[in-house]
């Protein structure tokens, strides 16, 4: 094995509020209590569609969720929904590095892997993944960084062809691919990388991907 790419959410950070969309500062913006908490979540999932693969700067993922919060704010008719509201959301959604948790086997983890194989990320996201990943020091480990906004694409589309078209020295048979989403896995397998289901909450009782819980996990698979 020569090298390891890895996902972003739910392998190395999960949401620090517990939900993506839902973030740090939400209900210092909003009054909880003029809220359907149901409603919400169930609207955060409707207006989903909104959130596309088209920004290339902070500036236009702010512009996309901006749209987004402003949605799903009139569509739970939460009183005097505005765009100043929806504004103040994607400023905590877009510039709060602190929405992400990087988990504490993180770091010791990478320190050591990277010393002996070449380390990527592939992630369904949006640019400012970049300046979280830097101003946390993660981006230190990794040979290369591909989120999809920036190729206006997705894993399940063609994320994976764009990453090997990339890095034309990384050969999918040896390298190894972990994720914490089975179909993302199932589409990785087609291109012959090697595969790690993370399962960091235990949510799977069984899986046909060789599942591990946490980082220190990935050192006994590759023994």
């Amino acid at each position: 094995m020569k090298n390891i790419i890895f996902d972003i959410g739910g392998v190395l950070a999960e949401p620090k509020s517990g939900h993506w969309f839902i973030t740090t500062n939400f209900w210092n913006i909003l009054d909880k209590n003029l809220i359907d908490e149901e409603n919400l979540k169930m609207s955060l999932k409707k207006y989903l569609y909104l959130q596309t693969q088209k920004p290339k700067t902070e500036k236009d993922e702010h512009e996309m969720f901006s749209n987004y919060y402003y949605n799903v704010l009139k569509d739970i008719n939460y009183p005097n929904a505005s765009m100043d509201i929806a504004n103040k959301l994607a400023d905590d959604c877009v510039y709060n590095d602190d929405k992400f948790i990087f988990f504490d086997d993180d770091k010791p983890i990478l320190e050591e892997l990277s010393k002996k194989y070449n380390l990527y990320i592939i992630s369904d996201g949006w640019p400012s993944s970049f300046r979280v990943l830097n101003n946390k020091g993660i981006a230190i480990y990794f040979k290369g960084i591909i989120i999809s906004s920036m190729f206006t694409t997705i894993k399940e589309e063609n994320l994976f062809d764009i990453f090997i078209a990339k890095y034309k020295d990384v050969n999918p048979s040896e390298s190894l691919y972990i994720d914490d989403r089975r179909h993302i896995l199932q589409k990785a397998k087609e291109y012959g990388f090697n595969l790690l289901l993370m399962d960091r909450y235990k949510k799977y009782s069984e899986s046909e991907f060789e599942t591990i819980n946490n980082m220190n996990d990935i050192l006994e698979a590759l023994e």
